[in-house]
């Protein structure tokens, strides 16, 4: 038995496997957050126009939902190896492209900015559907906590990335960024470089039909899991309440209702953001292997949380909105991270990469379907108006969550038995 092995379910932290791993996706996160930040204010430098800077914004969305099934088809059938590297090179290649596009006479036009940022968000999307399929075979005795530690890191980046990029931006300028941001690549391939890998011999061949057959075999297995399916629903609907739309809505109130600066309004986000981050290395404490929290708990809280916090928008207070905020934001991310968890945890390996590309074509969907929301209410609501719809919105899953939190319909079953007698791999398995 060896160190790591002996070191026990509660040392993740201990483990040089595992320090080495998330420090290479955290490296590639936090160079998406650069990005993210980067590629909108270049296109409006260069263009100027709000519709190349919607089209780019769309971009993540559609390479995010749209190959998350085809991806984790690839990753059960072919192995998880292959979606990482090449995930790496095309991101890797793209800002390349960009950095010696940038260097020279040709101004770039907007069909290259939107190329780009396809390839660096469809890359980005293969490298971490690759990883986050293999994490049952890097971590066997701990694949939820460590999914759960990995979401809680990229809370981290969601913050520090957009920080560094406007700390940088003066000095460096764009291509300086951009070359930050390719040089963030590098160190996930370090990591592989330096034996953190899945293992040869249990990476892929586990789906054996084509891609139809095999993605409606993965939907079959999350259907059939009652606990983790009925999760993915709930967090379907904290995804439309406190997703994307609501961040917007909430800036928006608070700039043009509230009345706040700039400044004030960072400030208020960074809070927000800290302490969903908080909130998601708690959700992965509480919610990791060993656990008998059930999900059900944690997700009527999360709900009551939420429910509560957009009823607290209203109140047109910034200290008692910016609460409001952070309980919104703050329970979006506990449920989201605890459900993670869940379904690494609970669900056979081999099924893993499609069941997470399922996952997020079903949560990611709902997620884009806030914004919708919001924008046919705020059509014939004010901004107090359009909370109170999405708090009405919540009062649904709550009120089914009151009903039936007696049944035990949250009871988990005992974990694949297959996924504990998987062994950690060795120096050998690793090459």
């Amino acid at each position: 038995m060896t160190l790591e092995e002996d070191a026990g379910p509660s040392s993740l932290w201990r483990r040089p496997r595992f320090v080495s791993f998330s420090a290479g996706v955290f490296a590639n996160n936090l160079g998406d957050g650069i990005y993210a930040v980067t590629l909108p204010l270049l296109s409006y430098d260069l263009t100027g126009s709000l519709h190349v800077m919607a089209l780019l914004s769309a971009v993540t969305p559609v390479a995010l939902l749209l190959s998350g099934p085809l991806l984790g088809h690839l990753a059960d059938r072919y192995g998880t190896r292959g979606l990482v590297l090449s995930g790496l090179a095309v991101q890797f290649l793209a800002v390349l492209v960009l950095i010696v596009v940038l260097g020279g006479d040709v101004r770039p036009g907007a069909w290259l900015l939107v190329v780009c940022e396809l390839s660096v968000q469809f890359g980005g999307a293969t490298y971490r559907s690759g990883w986050f399929a293999s994490l049952p075979a890097l971590f066997p005795d701990q694949p939820g906590q460590a999914r759960g530690v990995q979401s809680a890191s990229f809370r981290v980046t969601t913050v520090l990335g957009p920080l560094l990029a406007g700390a940088l931006l003066g000095p460096l300028g764009y291509v300086g960024l951009l070359w930050l941001n390719l040089g963030t690549f590098l160190v996930p391939a370090a990591v592989w470089l330096a034996g953190v890998r899945p293992p040869r011999k249990t990476d892929g061949g586990r789906a054996h039909d084509g891609f139809a057959r095999s993605v409606l075999a993965g939907w079959r297995v999350l259907r059939g899991s009652r606990v983790v399916f009925t999760t993915m629903v709930l967090v379907a609907f904290v995804e439309v309440l406190g997703g994307t739309g609501s961040q917007a809505l909430s800036v928006f109130y608070l700039r043009d209702e509230l009345r706040l600066s700039g400044g004030r309004v960072e400030f208020v986000l960074t809070v927000v953001n800290l302490c969903a981050t908080a909130g998601a290395l708690w959700a992965t404490r509480i919610a990791g292997e060993g656990s008998r929290l059930r999900i059900g708990h944690v997700a009527l809280g999360a709900l009551l949380t939420t429910a509560g916090s957009l009823a607290l928008m209203t109140s047109g207070s910034p200290v008692l909105v910016t609460l409001a905020m952070t309980g919104l934001f703050g329970s979006y991310s506990v449920l989201n991270v605890a459900a993670e968890v869940l379904l690494y945890r609970m669900m056979p390996a081999e099924y893993i990469g499609r069941l997470w590309g399922l996952w997020r074509l079903v949560c990611g969907g709902a997620e884009a379907l806030g914004p919708l929301v919001i924008s046919v209410s705020s059509g014939v609501l004010p901004v107090r108006g359009v909370f109170l719809v999405l708090g009405a919105i919540a009062m649904l899953p709550l009120c089914w969550l009151l009903l039936r939190i007696r049944t035990g319909w949250d009871t988990l079953p005992p974990p694949p038995a297959a996924r504990h007698a998987t062994t950690v791999p060795g120096p050998a398995d690793t090459a």
